[in-house]
């Protein structure tokens, strides 16, 4: 996997944990082996490639943040640091083998060429296959001198308890609202908030979908739920979204009803995702059950867990679309 190692600063919402692990480091305790854990869209691929600079550099500065300018900066920017070794699945949604992980391993037993320390950054841990959980935990139980291996994963919990209790965990969340806000903003975002609902508070997220396609994307998906409300044609809806994005559409169709049980349970203060149509969702709650909510999350769940094999998509979201038409009684 080809990743960007050029300079860049750890982002605000990330300042604790950075002051921590360079801590450790100060004080000789750095771990042979950092687990860094969170909800996707928070940096923590970032974190881990400044990590990786930070202690490849010959000269950090007063933060611990990498020069840019010694040989072994010069050599991460090109990503040729014979040090630095990145692993993860050839492609996305498939396994990493147990061969990798064996060939990590090995390179991390050699003797660094730079004199300091060896790092290992494991993209997307949770896609070690068991054959490769079971060989790296080798690694982890007998560590090479001053080898450092960091494993990034937005689902830890798919990473077998073995492997996890040998590592340090490094736990990142979502970040106040306010601070992510004003990031945002100072990235020029200007729909900033209705964003950040969007993606549960996450800032790198939101700066994803700052997009006019995906956000279209997301407005046709609740035009079509409001008009199968009104007892549109299913099929007529179907055929506009089977054309979009199944992973986005799947996980806003899952926000919007949930955002509906929100306020089934909490009444009209309830925080939303979708606030901006708070008011058609208000609509719903007395043409829906939260028994009839739940079924329709369970399933979507299930549906979510079909993205990876092919589907008549067409099918998929008539379905869907005829379930939810039953769970919204005419009035």
């Amino acid at each position: 996997m080809n990743l960007d190692f050029g300079m860049f600063m750890v982002y605000s919402w990330q300042q604790l944990q950075w002051q921590k692990v360079q801590q450790q480091k100060q004080a000789g305790k750095l771990p042979h082996a950092l687990l860094l854990v969170g909800p996707q869209g928070l940096g923590k691929l970032d974190f881990a490639r400044q990590l990786a600079n930070s202690l490849l550099c010959q000269k950090p500065g007063e933060n611990a943040d990498a020069c840019g300018l010694c040989s072994a900066c010069k050599l991460l920017e090109v990503g040729t640091h014979p040090d630095l070794f990145v692993l993860s699945a050839e492609e996305r949604g498939k396994a990493i083998k147990v061969d990798s992980i064996r060939q990590l391993s090995t390179d991390l037993t050699l003797t660094s060429q730079y004199s300091g320390y060896k790092v290992a950054l494991v993209v997307d841990a949770h896609d070690m296959n068991i054959n490769a959980s079971n060989s790296l935990l080798k690694t982890l139980e007998e560590p090479a001198s001053d080898a450092v291996l960091i494993l990034v994963s937005s689902n830890p919990q798919k990473l077998p308890i073995t492997v996890r209790s040998r590592c340090q965990l490094i736990s990142f969340s979502v970040p106040e609202k306010p601070v992510a806000l004003s990031w945002l903003l100072e990235q020029g975002i200007e729909q900033a908030d209705e964003l950040l609902n969007l993606a549960h508070g996450a800032p790198l997220l939101a700066l994803d979908l700052n997009n006019e396609d995906i956000l279209e994307h997301h407005k046709q998906l609740i035009s079509a739920l409001l008009g199968v409300a009104k007892n549109q044609p299913v099929v007529e809806q179907a055929a506009q979204l089977h054309k979009l994005p199944l992973g986005y559409m799947l996980n806003w169709s899952y926000d919007w009803v949930q955002d509906l049980i929100k306020l089934h349970q909490c009444g009209e203060r309830a925080s939303l995702i979708h606030e901006n149509k708070r008011s058609e969702l208000l609509q719903l709650i007395p043409r829906s059950s939260l028994q009839g909510l739940y079924d329709y999350l369970d399933q979507l769940t299930q549906t979510k867990r079909l993205q990876s094999f092919p589907l008549n998509t067409q099918l998929l979201w008539e379905d869907l679309l005829l379930s939810w038409n039953k769970q919204i009684k005419r009035v």
